[in-house]
């Protein structure tokens, strides 16, 4: 398949141009002309583009691209991830907010879903468009059943400030660095909220407005997104896919 072909496809796919975002969603470096092997990642970060390299692959797709909304000088670590893209042939494509916000192949979504809670609503309204999600269920968890499910789908390390109510049938989710919605979240009534990172200053919030969250680590609850993305690519184009999994622990 052609590059130019894949990258209008999933610039219209994932509404790329509807998001103001910090970061320059679709692709970020040219690549070959034609794609063979696809692979997904988090980060473009050096690790990553290396195991890309060495895999052959030729269309990079990532959640958290090189270039934001401030230039960064091509020169130091920057310039060695760009030349390993350039030397190898490899387009990078990344979907960031695009890619929380989908309601196919979205983290957000993705994550309510694989917890048994049907998408309901959007939520977490950012520049004008939603990134995140409710949902419902309609046998509700107790605290401790969620808890656990989480940690299953997230890992052990997964944190959880479990300071309201002891049943819980209304989520929300924002994966990543998703703390900033708590107040909409406490203002919502939701039973309980999932994102990525803790913020400090939101812990003594969540305590005394007797708030449920969980905490998945930011890079664990983005690996969902760009996993179906490429699934998505391989099934409606036969292009094979990897996932470079190199995790932050954070």
């Amino acid at each position: 398949m052609q590059a130019t072909e894949l990258v209008a496809h999933l610039d219209e796919y994932l509404r790329v141009r509807d998001f103001t975002d910090s970061s320059r969603n679709g692709l970020q470096v040219q690549g070959r002309d034609e794609v063979r092997r696809v692979g997904a990642a988090v980060d473009a970060c050096a690790e990553s583009i290396e195991a890309a390299a060495q895999r052959r692959i030729d269309f990079l797709i990532v959640h958290h691209g090189l270039i934001w909304e401030r230039p960064e000088l091509i020169v130091g670590a920057h310039y060695a991830r760009i030349k390993k893209l350039l030397d190898a042939g490899i387009n990078l494509y990344a979907a960031h907010l695009p890619l929380d916000a989908h309601p196919e192949v979205g983290n957000n979504a993705l994550i309510t879903r694989r917890l048994g809670f049907e998408v309901e609503a959007s939520f977490g309204k950012h520049q004008g468009i939603f990134i995140g999600v409710c949902g419902r269920i309609a046998t509700p968890f107790s605290k401790s059943e969620l808890l656990q499910n989480v940690r299953q789908l997230f890992g052990e390390e997964a944190r959880g400030d479990m300071f309201g109510p002891e049943k819980i049938s209304t989520l929300a989710v924002c994966s990543g660095a998703g703390a900033m919605l708590l107040p909409e979240v406490q203002a919502a009534g939701i039973d309980c909220y999932i994102t990525g990172e803790p913020r400090h200053s939101f812990f003594h919030f969540c305590k005394e407005h007797r708030m449920n969250v969980i905490y998945g680590g930011h890079y664990a609850t983005e690996t969902f997104g760009v996993i179906a993305l490429a699934e998505y690519i391989q099934q409606n184009f036969n292009l094979p896919f990897e996932f470079i999994d190199v995790p932050s622990g954070i």
